[in-house]
């Protein structure tokens, strides 16, 4: 019983000293300074990790929702190069793996366009028949998903064609290394001309400007390879937890002679440098939350020195050094809690409402700005996009709130506010009760 009463005790006095003596107004406010310090870190930390989470989210889901997510191609000691002669015996064997949805052979290129004045690069890819368009090409068309066979039509990225343009019905000179490398004479090239039946949009910038599709005959017929496939493609059903498990199986049935690569060794660099981007900003961030913990410290060691004879009344009172510590200790852990509650809430419904936040900001400015330009009779307001999609590429601003990582800035944000009061806390029990009476 005892022992809990000094518990009350102790957070009695945990909570009055947060308030300053009346006149002394600054110490209040350098408390109050302390919590908006760490709602500001734990606010910022939360969105903005949200935001970066929903950005690789996105880019990896386009990559993946066109690319192939596994794909298979020649070993490098294989003597007919990069060409697969028995692609249909391995498609079978590929098709009875477990967890494969769709497998796809396909020519892939680089290659030269020419349309007008218009010259470029970008890259041929030839997949899908008569009978067999891939679902995953099928779903980015626009319109002439009829004609996907047709002879001499292609198919090119509708960001593609706003920058080059090109309209439906256009016809594009295409040209290719053809044939097979001779030691004589290199690579030749060869040029051929196609229409251009339909556009697609992916939502993924390289694609959606610099890849073309056509069926996988005739990018045999313009690279003139035979019927040989350069690799095939692979989709699968679980694509995030299952990739490794089926590119495991899909190895053990086509055999080591053959390059088995995942999406993500194929985008290795993208996704490493995407999670680097996302753990650098995450310790910068975390740095904001550091600095709220000196100004928790720096703000309880003027309270240690405001309130010195009230420590030496209570110690003569017969406190013991432990419940001055842990007064000072609990004075900064409720900064911590009241700065982290605040944060998280605000961080919270800021986060899963960004792209309403967002409009509205570019409404209200777009708004006064047109006001003031024609108050003053100035040039015709041009809107503002805070996001751009011709820079970003995207059509909103996705998040994605991880709980785990929330309860670990909220943990991490008020044991970093209690720490940080640790040594305020030691130093006001070290106090002599004679001396700070004497002396105040």
């Amino acid at each position: 019983m005892k022992r809990f009463s000094l518990n009350l005790y102790e957070l009695f006095i945990g909570f009055r000293y947060l308030k300053s003596k009346k006149g002394q107004g600054f110490i209040s406010f350098n408390t109050v300074l302390s919590m908006i310090i760490v709602f500001l870190g734990v606010f910022i930390l939360i969105v903005v990790i949200s935001v970066m989470n929903g950005f690789q989210s996105q880019i990896k889901d386009k990559i993946l929702d066109v690319d192939s997510h596994i794909s298979v191609t020649n070993g490098y000691g294989n003597p007919n190069g990069d060409s697969m002669v028995n692609y249909g015996r391995l498609v079978e064997k590929i098709k009875a793996v477990p967890g494969v949805t769709a497998v796809d052979p396909f020519v892939q290129g680089e290659a030269l366009f020419r349309h007008k004045t218009n010259i470029g690069y970008v890259m041929i890819r030839g997949t899908g028949t008569e009978k067999n368009i891939p679902k995953d090409v099928l779903k980015f068309l626009h319109e002439g998903k009829e004609d996907f066979t047709r002879k001499r039509g292609i198919f090119i990225g509708a960001e593609m064609a706003v920058n080059n343009g090109i309209s439906r019905g256009d016809y594009l000179e295409i040209i290719v290394p053809k044939g097979r490398l001779s030691a004589r004479e290199g690579m030749t090239p060869g040029m051929q001309k196609y229409k251009v039946l339909g556009f697609f949009k992916t939502g993924y910038y390289d694609f959606d400007t610099k890849l073309i599709l056509m069926d996988f005959r005739q990018a045999q017929r313009l690279y003139e390879v035979g019927n040989v496939a350069r690799g095939i493609g692979i989709k699968i059903s679980d694509v995030y937890s299952g990739l490794e498990t089926v590119a495991s199986r899909i190895r053990s049935a086509v055999s080591f002679d053959y390059n088995v690569r995942t999406a993500a060794d194929r985008n290795r660099n993208l996704f490493y440098a995407l999670q680097l981007e996302k753990l650098i900003m995450t310790i910068i961030l975390f740095l904001v939350i550091l600095s709220a913990a000196f100004s928790i410290m720096g703000t309880l060691v003027m309270v240690v020195m405001e309130k010195k004879k009230a420590i030496g009344v209570l110690k003569s009172m017969g406190a013991k050094p432990n419940s001055i510590m842990i007064i000072f200790i609990l004075e900064g852990f409720l900064i911590g809690i009241a700065g982290t509650v605040m944060g998280v809430l605000m961080g919270l419904a800021a986060a899963l409402n960004l792209e309403a936040i967002i409009k509205w900001i570019e409404a209200t400015i777009n708004s006064v700005g047109m006001k003031v330009h024609m108050l003053f009779s100035m040039a015709p307001w041009e809107q503002i996009s805070l996001v751009p999609k011709h820079v970003y590429y995207i059509d909103s601003i996705p998040t994605v709130v991880k709980p785990e990582f929330v309860v670990f800035i909220a943990v991490f944000a008020v044991f970093l506010s209690t720490v940080a009061s640790i040594f305020p806390a030691w130093h006001a029990s070290r106090q002599k009760p004679v001396d700070t009476i004497r002396y105040e």
